[in-house]
């Protein structure tokens, strides 16, 4: 680090980090424990705000996955697996309300069972919604 008085020796004590303010998971979605009811083989827009726009590469490599869990229980069934992007772009940035979405095309599979998303985001935090598919 460089201030007016010098710059600091570079050590693993002189390294800091930098999390979004992610706020939650926007409407139509809650964030977990809370439990999404959708339909299977439908987009499901995943909406959530960073503090601004930072750009197209704010998803950390290997996310967003999906995985299978006991809708009782929480409890893993399956490891987790990459999700798909509806449309055109897996995700855009809207200026006016300054959030961004990840259009997240559901499996027609998920039918009958309960499903955890999870966006890492490439400053290392994971966020989580629970969903129960019809």
């Amino acid at each position: 680090m460089t201030t007016p008085a010098g710059t600091s020796a570079a050590s693993v004590a002189g390294r800091y980090t930098y999390a979004y303010p992610f706020s939650g998971f926007r409407p139509p979605v809650a964030d977990s424990p809370a439990v999404n009811r959708m339909h299977a083989g439908r987009a499901v827009p995943m909406k959530f705000a960073l503090g601004g726009d930072f750009g197209p590469n704010v998803i950390a490599r290997d996310y967003p996955v999906a995985q299978h869990v006991d809708c009782t229980t929480g409890a893993p069934l399956d490891p987790p697996v990459p999700t798909t992007a509806a449309g055109d772009g897996a995700l855009s940035y809207d200026l006016a309300d300054g959030g961004y979405t990840y259009a997240w095309k559901t499996d027609r599979a998920y039918a009958g069972t309960c499903q955890v998303f999870t966006l890492g985001l490439d400053d290392g935090t994971l966020h989580t919604a629970l969903f129960q598919f019809s």
